[in-house]
């Protein structure tokens, strides 16, 4: 099948390569070089780099709304579209234009969690259980019909790097099989119960700040749910600390002397935080403008002192 890819982020690079393998991938549209990381230097796309490692044709439009981009669009004759982690909303004159249609790979069981993040937003809600949908396109983002969807758990530990490269690879194969499906004439759709939605908006500065009168639960959440990026975020001596990696402490007492939330105990190995609710061990942190380190190391290059806190 003619097919126009359209992805940006790391998410849609195992669909781009497992498409590419099985169809004619006629154009790769994706977002512009834009300054990245500390230098602002300007790079191109994570979609771009890997269309030009497969020698694939490149569009890199910075509307593909624009009645231009239309126009050039519509003599690539794709009979179908496949949007993978883009950044753009699509706008019918561009829809119309494949024989069979958009197609939309979304990380989430739909119509839950529709948005720019729902990985982010399934983690910091404590969920159990995600999975990848992907849907018929239509002028209402993520609520056009539902062609296939996988189920997958979470794992109480996994952080939203890690969710986002399995749910990457599943949901390659399930665009994969609603093209196969497409071709065979099998394709079956389902109606989204828009009345069961919810969102996932963007993630803000304010929630990557932790507040450590949360539960040890919460906190935990929140921190696996914005690992290695953006990251959360406290503050220790006045310095700021991200938090990447944390571990949920159930076997110890509080102490008879009531500690604040975010007081460490610095009694016992490794980094312990007084929450709200519980203990919390910090696994993984990363000082501002420094390197990845553990909480052992952390603890040893900080000397902590009795009655120290994280601020939040």
């Amino acid at each position: 099948m003619r097919i126009a890819f359209f992805g940006t982020g790391d998410f849609a690079i195992p669909s781009l390569k497992l498409l590419n393998g099985k169809n004619d991938i006629i154009a790769v549209v994706t977002t512009p070089p834009r300054p990245q990381g500390r230098g602002k230097k300007i790079l191109p796309s994570p979609v771009e780099k890997t269309a030009r490692e497969l020698n694939l044709k490149i569009l890199t439009p910075e509307n593909p709304n624009s009645e231009s981009f239309v126009k050039i669009f519509r003599n690539f004759s794709p009979e179908c579209g496949v949007v993978v982690d883009y950044g753009f909303i699509l706008k019918e004159p561009l829809l119309k234009i494949p024989r069979y249609g958009f197609i939309n790979l979304h990380p989430s069981l739909l119509p839950r969690y529709r948005g720019p993040a729902p990985i982010q937003r399934q983690l910091i809600d404590g969920c159990t259980e995600t999975g990848v949908t992907v849907i018929a396109m239509s002028l209402e983002v993520d609520s056009g019909d539902i062609l296939n969807q996988l189920r997958v758990p979470i794992e109480p530990e996994e952080t939203a790097g890690e969710l986002a490269l399995k749910l990457a690879k599943l949901g390659a194969e399930l665009v994969q099989t609603t093209i196969t499906q497409i071709e065979q004439g099998s394709l079956s759709r389902s109606p989204q119960d828009h009345s069961r939605a919810t969102k996932a908006p963007k993630i803000t500065p304010q929630d990557r700040l932790i507040d450590w009168h949360n539960s040890a639960r919460e906190i935990h959440n929140r921190i696996r749910a914005l690992s290695p990026l953006p990251a959360a975020w406290t503050t220790f001596r006045e310095k700021r600390i991200l938090l990447l990696r944390s571990k949920i402490i159930s076997d110890i007492e509080q102490p008879k002397t009531q500690n604040p939330p975010g007081t460490v105990l610095i009694n016992l190995p490794g980094v312990i935080v007084v929450t709200g609710n519980g203990f919390l061990e910090l696994v993984q942190l990363k000082p501002a403008g420094g390197k990845v380190i553990t909480g052992k190391e952390f603890r040893n290059g900080f000397r902590l002192i009795s009655g120290e806190r994280f601020d939040g």
